[in-house]
């Protein structure tokens, strides 16, 4: 009897360990497949790119030293990786990787692993998502990988990178995915909407391939935050659906063209919500709406707070863009927003998002305007009049040190306009920062909404 008792749990536990190891070569098949795939399909990318330096050099003529200025040339070597994602040879990697280049090598294996070497030329692409597409001057079919620009990929499933780290041999490494809708500055360049991973990616893997077990492209790796400039664990990848946009218009011949609303938004806080008359929703302020924009036209303003887009909520600045920004001119956004505390909703016709570096309508720093005087409250001295009151000075013992700067014009104490000495002190009466307080202001020329709440 006793012996029975003892063999039953070993017959128990025995299919259990089979089954666990069935299921994980199946898993390890699944790894094997996804690196073959890409093996073929991942390049490597060699740019050339001219750089110039200026020296003075002295040249002698009949005994006197002449300073003569002479501009060397010279070419500049990059690396980086691509995924190519046509058979007619298109290949997508980082506008960053072929920036500047005035020749493009890709480097690719065959089916014995032997290297192939073709020449490329941009196609196109767009660079404020960090997305170029280019295509391999050859007439023959190439192996490729899908785009899958129909899955959304969850926190947690499995990512496996493939590129050519450092410009050295092909690597796979494989993790999670470990964020979503990631939004950073990295090298002063802005990216939003971003897949984080773990799966480890250095230098030379930026335009390589993320890949889902299946060995489907969900990313194009573009990113690393690293204090050392080497993998620290977050990597990041511009997801498929984006790139899969922009490869779309591309091969189409269109011009990559973006949809634009014309606003910028502040996050909103429950002491900024509370004084715009909202309570218990979310959403973000409109901050600054830019003149000549389609948000002007369609009648939305500053102090309007945005709750959703197309039925999507919204609530920072990086959320709308990223709706606004995968549209086309000419499309209609649905916004709902609210006023005064009422909800209400618009269509808006985006126009076509201006070059970098066009600047929005803003008002000038200026001064406090005629009728000014001096007014003191919680340790700040204003200069108030008919435009505001100029911050002269902040006590380093004010409660509102940190917050309020010195040069600051202050339009509004918790929605009461502030047009002079007067009106300063009626507002500031009226303003506990133990309930928090909202000024609207003009810092450096740009106007802002801030929030302040101190108990002490």
């Amino acid at each position: 009897m006793k012996i029975a008792s003892f063999i039953l749990p070993l017959l128990l536990i025995f299919p259990a360990a089979a089954a666990a190891q069935d299921a994980a070569r199946s898993l390890q098949k699944a790894f094997n497949d996804a690196a073959a795939r890409a093996g073929k399909a991942v390049v490597s990318i060699e740019v050339v790119r001219e750089g110039a330096a200026r020296v003075v050099e002295p040249e002698y003529f009949f005994g006197y030293m002449v300073p003569t200025e002479r501009v060397y040339r010279y070419d500049i070597g990059g690396v980086g990786s691509g995924v190519i994602v046509d058979p007619e040879g298109y290949i997508l990697t980082n506008h960053h990787v072929v920036e500047g280049a005035k020749a493009i090598k890709v480097k690719m294996l065959n089916e014995k692993g032997r290297e192939r070497t073709f020449i490329a030329e941009p196609a196109g692409g767009d660079p404020q998502m960090d997305l170029a597409v280019l295509r391999m001057r050859s007439a023959e079919k190439f192996p490729y990988l899908r785009l899958a620009a129909e899955k959304t990929p969850k926190i947690g499933d499995w990512a496996i990178a493939v590129g050519f780290p450092f410009g050295l041999r092909q690597t796979v490494t494989a993790g999670i995915i470990s964020a979503r809708g990631v939004s950073l500055k990295i090298q002063g360049r802005n990216y939003s909407n971003l897949l984080q991973t773990d799966a480890a990616i250095n230098q030379g893997n930026s335009g390589g391939a993320l890949l889902d077990i299946d060995g489907d492209v969900i990313g194009i790796n573009t990113a690393i935050i690293s204090p050392s400039g080497a993998f620290a664990g977050m990597s990041y990848a511009v997801p498929a659906a984006e790139a899969a946009r922009v490869f779309a218009d591309v091969k189409a011949g269109r011009r990559v063209r973006r949809g634009w609303l014309g606003v910028s938004l502040l996050q909103a806080d429950p002491v900024m919500m509370a004084r715009l008359g909202v309570r218990n929703r979310a959403g973000g302020v409109i901050n600054e709406v830019i003149g000549g924009s389609p948000a002007e036209a369609a009648g939305l303003r500053r102090g309007d707070i945005i709750v959703s887009c197309d039925g999507t909520p919204v609530e920072t600045n990086e959320e709308l863009i990223h709706r606004i920004y995968t549209r086309r001119p000419g499309d209609k956004a649905e916004i709902v927003f609210l006023r005064e505390g009422r909800e209400m909703s618009v269509s808006v016709t985006l126009a076509e998002r201006p070059e970098a570096g066009l600047a929005a309508a803003r008002p000038a720093r200026g001064a406090p305007g005629s009728g000014a005087g001096n007014v003191s409250w919680e340790g700040i001295e204003f200069r108030a009049g008919r435009d505001g009151a100029l911050v002269l000075r902040v006590g380093h013992d004010s409660r509102l040190y940190g917050y309020i700067q010195e040069g600051d014009l202050i339009k509004e104490i918790n929605r009461s306009p502030v047009g002079g000495p007067a009106e300063l002190k009626r507002a500031a009466a009226g303003a506990d920062l133990r309930e928090g307080v909202l000024f609207d202001l003009v810092r450096d020329g740009q106007p802002m909404y801030l929030s302040v709440q101190s108990q002490r």
